[in-house]
């Protein structure tokens, strides 16, 4: 465990091997290989531990889990469910839940994928990753009210969640609530003040509020941190019009293509 956490992965693989060697039928050591083995990209490998693990224990609902981790890195979607479901048969975690829905995201599947986290939710109404994540799924299928209030409760429970933040303030930005956005957004800037798409947002709420001088100031942060994102080289050629000489605003836009 201490190589691992110092990032040495192969050698604290064969470490825990040699142990596994000694205690075959000691379980833990067989996690332990599996996880390291899954840490250095050897998903097949990890599997066939993973199953050694199983026939010591078959209801371990860690080792289910881990499975259905490998085989949504294989893409084998099918049996990644079947073992995600399996471990949430034998105890329900909010980390199978996740996995699992973000399985159904990852195949396209929108509409599976909320219905599994709003059972997730049922069960573990306090936990602001599952609600972050419900929210952005309301948010991208068009029911901002919903992904709204799910994104309100995951802040309340994390005033920290980054994710949660911002696409809550651009819900109210969208609504030209620029004030209450900006407030959201400065929580944010304190977690992640190098984020160059929350300075983008942040500017357009001063643009919105036809405060420019700091709306282009903002643009030009956001810009330094992502020179080739063209939404902001965009946004900051279209502000600098209200301001700047339009040679400015035409170096921003030729900017974008």
């Amino acid at each position: 465990m201490i190589l691992r956490n110092e990032a040495l992965i192969q050698e604290s693989l064969e470490s825990f091997q040699a142990a596994a060697m000694i205690n075959p039928n000691r379980l833990e050591n067989l996690k332990q290989v599996g996880r390291s083995l899954y840490l250095l990209g050897r998903h097949k490998a990890a599997l066939e531990i993973y199953a050694e693990g199983s026939k010591v224990n078959p209801d371990d609902p860690e080792l289910k889990h881990n499975q259905g981790v490998c085989l949504v890195y294989l893409q084998d979607y099918a049996r990644a469910e079947e073992c995600f479901k399996k471990a949430i048969a034998i105890q329900k975690t909010e980390h199978s839940y996740s996995q699992l829905g973000k399985m159904h995201i990852l195949k396209g599947d929108n509409n599976g994928a909320l219905a599994i986290f709003k059972k997730a939710v049922e069960i573990f109404p306090e936990n602001s990753e599952l609600l972050c994540v419900l929210g952005l799924l309301y948010l991208q299928m068009g029911e901002t009210q919903k992904a709204f209030e799910s994104l309100g409760h995951s802040v309340t429970y994390d005033q920290h969640n980054v994710k949660a933040l911002m696409a809550a303030s651009s819900i109210m930005q969208d609504h030209n609530d620029f004030d209450v956005a900006l407030t959201k957004y400065r929580v944010a800037a304190s977690v992640t003040p190098e984020s160059h798409a929350m300075w983008n947002n942040i500017g357009m709420c001063f643009f919105g509020k036809k405060k420019y001088v700091a709306a282009i100031s903002c643009l030009k942060r956001a810009h330094y941190l992502a020179p080739f994102e063209w939404r902001t080289c965009y946004n900051l050629g279209f502000s600098s019009s209200y301001y700047a000489p339009i040679r400015q605003c035409f170096s921003f836009y030729q900017r974008c293509y």
